[in-house]
This record gives C-alpha cells, structure tokens and sequence, in this order.
C-alpha cells in the first residue's frame, strides 16, 4: 500500500472513531441532563435508556464502516501483491500461480494449452530516446493493447521488464500464433503519443503449445523455456514477428 494510500485511510479511520465519540458524548450528555432533572423516576430511566440504544447504533454504524474500510484497505494489499502497479496486469507470481492449475488441468483432462510470450523489441532505445518516464507509458499502453485483444478466457500477466506472458486454455498453437499475429498487427499500427512525440513499437512474440513438447522434465519448465527459445528466434531473425516453437 502507498504511503498516501495509508495516510488517506487513516484519516477515514480517525473520521469514524471521531464521530463515534462526539456523536455518544452528545447524546449521553442531552439524556443526563433531562435524567437529573425529571422528577419522574420512570421518564429519567426511559431517557436514559433511550440514549444507551441511540449510542448503541451509533457504535454499530461506526463498526460497520471501520470494517468495511479494513476489508477495502486488505483488498488494495491482495492487488499490490498480486498485481504489476505500472501496467496494472498480473504479475509474475500470480502468473505462476495460474499456469500451474491450467497445466494440471491440461493433463488431467488432455486439453490444449498454448503460451504466447512477448518483448516489446529494442525497449532500451525507446527509453534511451525519450527517457524512463515515457518510456513507461509506452510500456503501458502495449500492456493496455495485449489485454483488449485477448479473449477474457485468456490469462495476460507481465512477466518482467519489457516482456508480457499469454496463456490461452484449449487452444492450440496453430490458433495461438494467430492470436498473437493479432496482437503483432495491432501494437505495430498503434502510433504511442508520449506526450508529444510518437513512438513506434513492436514486438516479437514466440508461441507453444504443451501438448508438443517433449515428455522429459517438468511440464511447466519445458513449457515456459519452450515459449522462451521460439521468442529468441524471433527476436534472432529480426523481431518484429511471430514464431511457434518445434521440437
């Protein structure tokens, strides 16, 4: 959590314990009063009854929001860990996390999974170029391009620096490397506005299905590393293409 993330809910937690006790002295206060003063034994307790139920839901009213802004503070922590804060997608370790269950599911029920990794090609010059605050938005906004282009059933995660990780369940490469021809095409036509200049991106893009690699070592290693040789390819015979991995 941000620093002004933390000093903003801790200003709304001061705000609801502050009124919590202004609003209960204020109301033991107007019920002591006509208490100590009534001469009717009955009608002082039923004042002062009163205001112990008004105070009571107060404090319940005050619970209730105080909770519902820790659970609003635990939810931002759960997306800080689990999410890239520049890009906004998954990160890494959430990535890992959900290509184990898809590659557990693929082999119980001998499903297609495929994998398209991407690197945003000579990422280092944009950044010489025009510096590390645009190149951050450059970055972004090829983040914002892969996750609109992508079926909702496709997991999208940054993987690190200037490259993104697809996982598509129950599609095989053939169909993958379509998918990220897609994305190809639709990062190279997108002009990036930085601010003034226009930047032109591409990527490289190596595609592998699980269901074509070797029997020989941990599934989700050879996938990964699979993926990883056919975006070296790629990246090898000029970048700014698609390759799918062979064995």
């Amino acid at each position: 959590m941000t620093p002004t993330t933390k000093s903003q809910s801790r200003k709304n937690a001061w705000r609801i314990f502050n009124f919590q006790s202004v609003a209960s002295m204020a109301v033991i206060v107007a019920a002591v009063f006509p208490a100590m003063l009534l001469d009717d034994r009955s009608l002082a307790l039923a004042s002062v009854l009163a205001a112990a139920a008004v105070v009571l839901g107060l404090s319940l009213f005050s619970s209730t929001r105080l909770m519902r802004l820790i659970e609003g503070c635990h939810d931002k922590i759960a997306t800080l860990t689990t999410h890239d804060d520049l890009t906004g997608l998954p990160n890494r370790r959430w990535f890992f996390d959900r290509l184990d269950e898809e590659v557990d599911r693929a082999g119980r029920y001998g499903n297609a999974l495929s994998m398209i990794m991407i690197d945003i090609d000579h990422f280092k010059d944009v950044n010489n170029s025009f510096g590390h605050p645009l190149g951050d938005l450059a970055l972004a906004e090829v983040a914002r391009l892969i996750a609109a282009n992508v079926r909702t059933s496709d997991i999208v995660a940054r993987y690190g620096g200037e490259e993104f990780v697809v996982l598509l369940p129950e599609t095989t490469a053939e169909r993958a490397s379509r998918a990220a021809e897609k994305l190809r095409i639709v990062v190279e036509v997108n002009d990036i506005s930085l601010e003034g200049p226009e930047v032109k991106v591409t990527i490289s893009c190596g595609v592998a299905e699980i269901g074509a690699l070797p029997k020989a070592g941990k599934a989700r290693d050879s996938f990964i590393l699979a993926a990883d040789k056919a975006l070296t390819r790629a990246k090898e015979n000029g970048r700014n293409q698609v390759i799918e991995f062979t064995a």
